[in-house]
């Protein structure tokens, strides 16, 4: 680490975030990953100085106990362990694990290094002797599954049922969709219950807010508030920095591994993008098809799977790996199956590899498809393919 803090370039293309600190406090240099993590794009070009207090002692006090984060390292002449802590960033919420050292026992600076973390996440691994409370936040969470089937866990275990299915569990599936933003009560009922006069409706919405509430918290003292669904300025929200879900992870991990291919860093590259295609097993809400509402989330959850797909397909291809290429190909030509260009990469390797019967039914099955919807034909030839391969 000492290292990388003396060499800027290395410093500012470095994969995570890192804050260089001196003892006093003050902040010598952020890179990039470490200013588009603690500080909001509205202050990023205002200039100032900045202080370890102003960025990550007030994040991490909740959990360590207050103070400054710099002067407890200096004091203690030992690292700080790993800490999780949450990240408001506008819509969408995020969280790192922070770590802290002396890069040598005579420096006079520190070096903070933030991880990507997921918010939810029930792991803090902070010694006692770190801290003197343990953050209230952390004993109510709940993990929530969207990509694939629906699924709803709290500390204790799947909360299953067949609440689910039916109202309380669309209200829930809904506020996801919707998550870090309040959505008007009127605007719930509407999509809620369409059919239903203004009154009844929101009638309806209170109740099953009420119940949503109960399948949560079975456990909440009576009048409290509920720590997910949250009542706001005359509507409703998830509290999604008590939620763990897997779209917002897979997002997370899509991000981190465009970004590392950017940088040309194939390795990391490679592995986050595995992840988040992992978390990827079906589309957002899969099992609500029709839900209108669900629409543009899927849609746009979809397009970073295939961004991700893409840069898959880019990296093993480098690697000359066909048989991962055709893996990741062929998922991205089945998500997307009127795309001709990603139809045509396909095709590409099935030849390269000598799969000439997959390949001429997967063109047969596009020139079908193309014709019947478009009235057009492929804009590329099979035998021209196959003279290429």
């Amino acid at each position: 680490m000492q290292k990388l803090a003396q060499s800027p370039l290395l410093f500012e293309r470095f994969l995570y975030g890192l804050v260089l600190v001196d003892r006093d406090g003050g902040v010598a240099y952020l890179n990039r990953k470490a200013r588009q993590l603690l500080i909001p794009e509205r202050a990023r070009t205002a200039g100032g100085e900045w202080t370890c207090c102003d960025l990550l002692c007030s994040r991490l006090g909740p959990v360590l106990g207050g103070g400054c984060m710099s002067q407890r390292v200096a004091e203690a002449g030992a690292h700080l362990p790993e800490v999780r802590i949450d990240i408001e960033g506008g819509r969408q919420q995020t969280a790192a694990w922070v770590s802290a050292s002396t890069l040598a026992p005579e420096s006079d600076r520190l070096l903070f290094h933030l991880r990507p973390g997921s918010p939810g996440d029930r792991r803090r691994r902070t010694p006692p002797e770190w801290s003197s409370q343990v953050c209230p936040s952390q004993r109510f969470e709940l993990q929530i599954v969207t990509l694939g089937r629906f699924g709803v866990e709290a500390a204790n275990g799947p909360l299953n049922g067949e609440w689910l299915e039916q109202r309380p569990g669309q209200l829930l599936k809904y506020l996801v969709g919707e998550r870090r933003r309040i959505v008007s009560a009127d605007q719930i009922a509407e999509a809620m219950w369409p059919e239903a006069g203004v009154d009844d409706a929101r009638n309806r919405l209170r109740y099953y807010v009420h119940v949503l509430r109960e399948k949560l918290e079975p456990d909440r003292a009576f009048r409290s508030p509920s720590r997910f669904v949250v009542a706001r300025r005359g509507g409703y929200m998830l509290d999604t920095s008590q939620v763990w879900i897997d779209a917002d992870e897979f997002e997370r991990e899509v991000q981190a591994g465009l970004t590392a291919l950017d940088q040309g860093l194939a390795e990391p590259a490679a592995t986050h993008l595995a992840g988040a295609l992992d978390l990827y097993r079906d589309c957002f809400l899969a099992e609500d098809p029709y839900a209108e509402w669900a629409h543009a989330e899927r849609e746009r959850l979809q397009e970073l799977a295939g961004r991700a797909l893409r840069a898959k397909v880019q990296i093993q291809v480098k690697l000359g790996d066909l048989n991962a290429v055709a893996k990741h190909a062929r998922r991205l030509a089945e998500m997307e199956p009127f795309d001709t260009d990603v139809q045509k990469l396909f095709i590409e390797i099935c030849m390269r590899r000598g799969r000439r019967s997959e390949a001429f039914r997967r063109y047969a099955a596009l020139r079908k498809r193309m014709v019947a919807n478009f009235g057009l034909e492929p804009d590329f030839d099979l035998a021209a393919l196959e003279s290429e391969a």
